[in-house]
């Protein structure tokens, strides 16, 4: 069986990787430049998978922190969010359908990048040093992604019934695009709950923005409520969402999600941490919402998570002495303006048709070189061997995270050796198909 490399960017350059990070201009979206510090920023995300699923040191959250590159992957996602907005509608309407998907996808791909590399360093305590007042432009983005789950769908970046082939590159990019805004919207609840659990840390404006202008413990209330982790597929099974959609198993259930739980984290850090109670007032409204929660409090949560035995105490004197719970009038601070997003829809005030027509010279063009130089910046990007390797696997017996494959197919993932044995009277015929089209493809190309 073959065994995973060691790692993506070697120990050696991940400082200069990390070095040579800058925020990007909007305008060059799509050029060779961005697309090169698009690679970095992706190469950087996959190395910080492999070494958090490898339980090794986490050489590129260090850099991230000792550097102070994080409030650059905060201004990356605000600005591609921005973009898909108000850039890729008009470059539709000004291009029609494109011919390739890969340009375009790498444009989206990239705010989910600039996320995933947020979760993992914001689980680190030391992070809250390093994000300063953009902490204030990462609430209110977060905040805005975690409730478009609540809504059962995603924000849509180009109306479906304007699509009129189904089988098109546009319905193509806008599927992917979909699946992109549902995993965002799930790693931006790990990043709230990290930032409630820095709270302490964190100036006095976050935790103001957080209570007195989100109500978040609201918005997390209604997570419970809904669990948009959860849903049931077209034969009534239920999936559970981690990286991607998979089935419960038998032994899961009434397990509590990842998820789920960084939610009942937040909330009881946000409702009984007494730095927020003069931020958070209990008024009516929010105490029938907060009431609900009780009922999802029952015995199999408390046995998991024993901490949460205090919320349902507080939760229980909340329904018996509301009145005692108001909160005194809120202290006076000065409130930080969020300047990220502001700063950028300023700058190109009526000119995203011109910006739109810019980038539609890179990210619609047709000059075969120019897409084979991109096509070939990207290749280390999405090399299917190091998108193996940092994809968790499940052993095709057991089920239990696997980090060996078949080493003849390739296809085929396996905990043991005495897994592979045991599945082998299944697997070598669909090996033998899958291996005799791999080497017939090699002999082609």
């Amino acid at each position: 069986m073959a065994d995973q490399m060691e790692y993506i960017v070697p120990p050696w350059e991940i400082e200069v990787y990390v070095q040579s990070l800058n925020v990007s201009d909007l305008e060059n979206v799509g050029t060779k430049s961005w697309l090169d510090f698009h690679k970095r920023l992706t190469l950087l995300n996959q190395q910080s998978v492999l070494e958090i699923t490898g339980l090794r040191e986490e050489s590129v959250m260090e850099w991230f922190i000792s550097l102070k590159k994080i409030p650059i992957l905060v201004y990356e996602a605000i600005q591609i969010d921005i973009w898909k907005h108000k850039v890729f509608p008009l470059l539709i309407d000004l291009n029609g359908e494109p011919t390739n998907t890969f340009m375009l996808y790498s444009v989206f791909y990239h705010e989910v990048i600039a996320i995933s590399l947020l979760e993992n360093i914001l689980f680190h305590s030391d992070s809250a040093q390093t994000l300063d007042d953009t902490v204030i432009d990462l609430i209110d983005y977060t905040v805005q992604r975690v409730t478009t789950l609540l809504d059962g769908k995603t924000s849509e970046i180009y109306e479906k019934s304007e699509i009129r082939d189904t089988n098109s590159c546009l319905e193509e990019i806008v599927e992917k695009q979909r699946a992109f805004e549902f995993d965002i919207g799930m790693r931006c609840i790990s990043i709230l709950h990290y930032l409630i659990e820095i709270l302490d840390s964190l100036p006095l404006c976050a935790v103001s923005r957080m209570l007195a202008i989100y109500d978040i413990p609201y918005l997390f209330a209604q997570l419970i409520e809904n669990q948009p982790w959860k849903k049931q597929n077209e034969d009534g099974e239920m999936l559970m969402y981690e990286t991607s959609w998979r089935k419960i198993k038998t032994s899961e259930t009434g397990k509590i999600n990842k998820r789920e739980g960084q939610v009942w984290f937040g909330l009881r850090e946000l409702l009984l941490n007494p730095k927020c109670s003069p931020y958070y007032e209990i008024t009516e409204h929010r105490l029938s919402q907060l009431s609900k929660l009780q009922r999802h409090l029952h015995e199999d949560v408390l046995d998991q998570i024993a901490p949460l035995i205090e919320l349902k105490r507080w939760l229980s004197y909340l329904n018996i002495s509301p009145a005692m719970s108001s909160s005194k009038s809120c202290p006076v601070h000065i409130e930080v303006i969020p300047q990220i997003k502001s700063s950028i829809l300023e700058k190109y005030h009526k000119k995203w048709k011109k910006l739109a027509r810019h980038q539609a010279k890179f990210l619609f063009t047709t000059d075969a070189s120019y897409i084979k130089d991109a096509a070939q910046i990207l290749s280390d990007v999405y090399d299917l061997d190091k998108l193996d390797r940092i994809e968790a696997k499940k052993c095709l017996v057991c089920q239990e995270a696997s980090k060996k494959r078949c080493s003849k197919c390739k296809e085929a993932w396996y905990c043991s050796r005495e897994c592979q044995v045991k599945d082998w009277e299944n697997h070598k015929n669909i090996c033998n198909i899958i291996s005799t089209k791999n080497s017939t493809d090699n002999t082609d190309a």
